[in-house]
């Protein structure tokens, strides 16, 4: 597939499962991608793989003035803005939701959601900048915890995270649709990423699988870099405010 050939792409969360996976996605399409994280080493090993195809930027997502300036020097190192852009950064804190504080409340609103929307506006201003009304797309990267919490697993602060991503992509979707900009979400299940403790004790893991996930595995990262980067093609270009939901099945039963 050359579905990406001469565009620019940027993914936040790059060295992460589903980000990496969104980005050799891209690269193997055609597209020039530049990453956002603070892993460094994960960073090095991506630029490894795909010389001159990928820009590693450290950006710690989590200030909003660091996020800008990752943009720019993304905007720099891809000679360009983008055409596409991806928010697959994330972070799971955990707490029952009475022992919820302020900490770990912020560290997963600031990455999960706020971040995905100044990258997403640094990304959009830098388009308007050059002066292009070329087609662009965003899409960040949700969670069915947005769905479904509070069953158990501590996950409340992080699902209302994920929860105002998808709102946040409806309202970005209806201001931005004037401007040739598309923006949708991806809504994954429980993917394998070192993110998902799941399967640290197998035969727990197994049997929370068989009787929650009609599928009966874990879905892949690449699996939902698909999904992204379908969202993100010209393929989709009469899409714009939906999610895609990529869970095996998980929010059927």
């Amino acid at each position: 597939m050359t579905r990406f050939t001469g565009k620019r792409a940027f993914v936040s969360g790059a060295s992460g499962g589903i980000g990496r996976a969104v980005v050799a996605q891209m690269v193997a399409e055609g597209a020039t991608v530049a990453g956002l994280d603070r892993d460094v080493a994960g960073m090095k090993m991506i630029e490894a793989a795909h010389p001159r195809r990928f820009f590693g930027i450290m950006a710690d997502l989590a200030d909003v003035e660091a996020a800008r300036e990752g943009v720019h020097s993304a905007v720099i190192a891809l000679g360009g803005a983008p055409d596409m852009v991806v928010n697959a950064a994330g972070v799971y804190a955990l707490a029952p939701a009475l022992d919820v504080e302020l900490p770990d409340w912020e560290f997963n609103q600031s990455i999960n959601l706020r971040a995905s929307f100044f990258v997403s506006q640094a990304a959009v201003q830098a388009r308007r900048d050059a002066g292009t009304n070329a087609p662009m797309s965003i899409v960040h990267v949700s969670s069915t915890g947005a769905v479904r919490m509070g069953t158990g697993d501590a996950a409340l602060s992080y699902g209302a995270s994920k929860a105002g991503l998808i709102g946040l992509t409806v309202g970005m979707a209806a201001d931005w649709a004037k401007i040739g900009v598309r923006v949708n979400v991806v809504v994954p299940g429980v993917i394998d990423t070192s993110m998902v403790r799941l399967m640290d004790d197998p035969d727990v893991g197994r049997a929370w699988l068989q009787a929650r996930v009609p599928l009966n595995r874990l879905g892949r990262p690449e699996e939902v870099a698909k999904a992204i980067c379908f969202l993100a093609s010209e393929d989709a270009s009469y899409i714009t405010g939906t999610q895609l939901v990529v869970d095996g099945g998980y929010l059927c039963v």
